[in-house]
């Protein structure tokens, strides 16, 4: 897999007028802690079986993304889209058999005046797969980076 160069992509909402640079960043943490529970849930699946997860693609690609760096994280780019373009990303990476997941912030919190409200939002997603396949490409490749 030395050809392989795995990357988590993190699809930011640039359309909430509430997300600044702090609550980008939290939700950025979210992400990639989902990402990191979804593999290690994929992970959990091969104890007590006779299947080797290194027959698992997705598990390989996790593996290299997380030695890259001795804390356990590899390459993470966050991108910026709006609502529509996250869910259809998500979608057709999903159908494509890219990892990946919106990320639903229960509490996101919303200032108005002196009050600040507490709702439900999707704020943001992951895509997680091999920078150098043309089907990612396809997906994320004309999102540009955050600012």
């Amino acid at each position: 897999m030395t050809d392989t160069f795995p990357v988590l992509y993190i699809l930011m909402r640039n359309d909430l007028a509430s997300m600044n640079a702090g609550k980008a960043m939290a939700q950025a943490s979210h992400a990639s802690n989902a990402f990191v529970d979804q593999m290690s849930q994929e992970e959990d699946k091969f104890e007590g079986y006779s299947t080797n997860p290194d027959d698992d693609a997705d598990l390989k690609l996790f593996w290299k993304w997380r030695t890259e760096t001795e804390q356990g994280f590899g390459t993470v780019l966050v991108l910026a889209v709006n609502e529509a373009q996250m869910r259809t990303a998500v979608e057709v990476a999903g159908a494509m058999g890219f990892v990946s997941g919106v990320v639903h912030d229960p509490t996101y919190p919303l200032r108005d005046g002196d009050t600040t409200h507490f709702l439900p939002v999707d704020t943001c997603s992951f895509i997680f797969g091999d920078k150098n396949d043309p089907m990612l490409g396809a997906v994320v490749g004309n999102f540009p980076l955050h600012p």
